[in-house]
């Protein structure tokens, strides 16, 4: 069972409430209202009979001395109670019928009343014996002597009275109680009716569904405390729709960002990974629920480093999954929620350095060969032993790194305009078997006499594109001279001309080494050679122009 008190509901709280001011009134009626009840009952049965006492007393106001104890028995009979007649004058022993010691042993204070004052008459109502008593006096004469007439009587139907009074009141409690208790009853379920409806809507609220809204509801209380859940709900409403269109625009934002965005919680739980990290990491698209440890390493220690240099942003250098060359940087979110780690792709970026790097030491050394050749040449020329047939040897030879000089200053000024598209194309309706037939006739001049046989196949039928003719001759001979020079004799070489779709497509294959695979991803770059036997057999640059 739950440790959790056990809480009373509104209804109980109503009842009880209800109960309290009834049980409160309930005793303050029998408190204040039934004693006061009682003794108005008293008083009036103790004035009613003492009136009639008086008048008992006032019928016998002359009496017979023959017949005055009888009649005396007869009034005691009469009133039930004690009677006494005492002479005036000499104060003498009182005559007593009937004794019940109502009057006692003394004069009453009516008596002396009577006996002292100017009144013939009088009574009063005392406390005997637990009991309350009518005492009277009358003043009598019998035979002519004056006597005080003294009678006392117990006051009935008081109590008689009064037990009905008080059974009447109780039952007007309970009563009331009942209808207390009714009453709470009927306003705790009409109450709870509508809290439970103002209840119901904050459940509804706080499920998600910010479009409930509260009833218009009575007392004033609850049509205020309505109208302010109302007015959360649409504030609710608009908050959240606008955090939720932030949140959509950051998430966009991020998802497309070309460099990949990480967010890691202090747990080590990765919290956000657009598609740029996803494929930056190797990760599965759409992956979700990873932890720190499941990254490369590299992300792992830079991640790390930022967790123990405490307030200092780390930015490094590392290779990710797939030879990836990446720029990290990470820096810490809001306090507790963890650092982001933004990852660049630098891939290409260093791979233009290094190709720069080398491109300036290519060039460097193909300019350096044939100038220290003709530096070589020059200084030869100038020694006036060297017959004439020789100096038209090196003059040769001088001629033929001008040459190459002069090729290599071509190709690398149209490989910067290729580079920046200052290359303006000169399209038209271009007939690719034509072409093809026509640099394979230039180019068979030089295979044969190689001992390589050079082909061409036609595509069936003629195949028109729109195209520069001029640029798809310079890159068929590029081709064709790279085949040329890797096949050897009695090799051959085909050059093919189809159709793929929409496409027209040119072919060079030839029977030739071929190029390893590992070779094969540069071998268009600038003064790349595969065959480190063959350099100085071309620049290099051929495949790169050609590309």
């Amino acid at each position: 069972m739950s440790d959790r008190p056990q809480r009373f509901g509104l209804q109980a709280w109503l009842i009880a409430a209800f109960v309290a001011v009834g049980t409160i009134a309930s005793l303050a009626v029998m408190l204040v209202v039934l004693p006061t009840l009682e003794s108005s009952i008293r008083t009036e049965q103790a004035r009613r009979a003492g009136t009639e006492l008086l008048v008992e007393l006032r019928d016998r106001q002359v009496l017979d001395s023959t017949t005055a104890r009888d009649e005396l028995n007869d009034l005691a009979l009469t009133i039930g109670g004690d009677v006494r007649l005492r002479s005036v004058d000499t104060n003498a022993q009182p005559f007593s019928v009937l004794t019940r010691n109502l009057l006692g042993d003394e004069l009453s204070s009516p008596a002396r009343d009577v006996i002292a004052g100017p009144v013939r008459s009088r009574a009063i109502a005392v406390e005997v014996g637990g009991r309350q008593v009518i005492q009277a006096a009358q003043l009598v004469q019998i035979d002519s002597l004056v006597y005080v007439l003294e009678a006392a009587a117990p006051v009935r139907g008081a109590q008689g009275q009064i037990a009905i009074v008080r059974r009447r009141v109780l039952l007007a409690v309970g009563i009331a109680l009942l209808l207390a208790t009714l009453a709470g009853l009927g306003v705790s379920r009409l109450l709870g009716a509508r809290i439970r409806s103002l209840a119901g809507t904050a459940k509804t609220l706080a499920s998600g569904d910010l479009s409930a809204r509260a009833p218009d509801l009575s007392p004033q209380e609850l049509t205020s405390l309505g109208s302010s859940l109302n007015a959360m709900a649409t504030r609710l409403e608009d908050l959240v729709a606008e955090t939720v269109s932030d949140r959509d625009r950051a998430r966009a934002l991020v998802a497309s960002l070309a460099e990949g965005v990480l967010a890691v919680s202090d747990r080590g739980e990765v919290t956000v990974a657009n598609a740029a990290a996803q494929r930056l990491l190797g990760l599965p698209s759409g992956a979700a629920s990873l932890t720190l440890d499941e990254l490369p390493q590299a992300v792992q220690e830079v991640v790390h480093a930022r967790i123990a240099e405490d307030g200092v942003d780390v930015t490094t250098e590392a290779v990710l999954p797939g030879g990836v060359e990446a720029l990290l940087s990470v820096a810490p979110l809001a306090r507790g929620a963890g650092v982001v780690l933004t990852m660049r792709d630098i891939t290409e970026e260093r791979r233009l350095a290094r190709a720069r790097r080398d491109l300036i030491a290519n060039v460097s050394h193909e300019l350096k060969t044939p100038l220290t050749a003709v530096k070589g040449f020059m200084e030869l020329l100038e020694n006036e032993a060297i017959g004439t047939e020789r100096r038209q040897e090196f003059l040769g030879m001088m001629s033929q790194e001008v040459g190459r000089l002069e090729r290599l200053i071509a190709e690398q000024l149209e490989l910067a305009r290729l580079d920046s598209g200052a290359l303006v194309l000169e399209r038209g309706p271009v007939d690719l078997g034509d072409i093809a037939a026509e640099i394979a006739a230039s180019r068979r001049l030089l295979a044969e006499p190689e001992g390589i046989e050079l082909a061409v196949s036609p595509a069936g039928a003629e195949v028109i594109v729109d195209a520069d003719p001029a640029r798809i001759e310079q890159i068929l001979l590029i081709l064709l001279d790279n085949a040329v020079r890797h096949t050897p004799s009695g090799g051959k070489i085909t050059v093919g001309v189809g159709i793929d779709g929409r496409h027209g497509t040119v072919s060079v294959r030839d029977t030739g080494s071929g190029i390893s695979q590992d070779s094969q991803q540069f071998v268009f770059d600038r003064f790349y050679q595969a065959d480190p036997s063959r350099v100085g057999q071309g620049l290099g640059l051929g495949l790169a122009i050609a590309r």
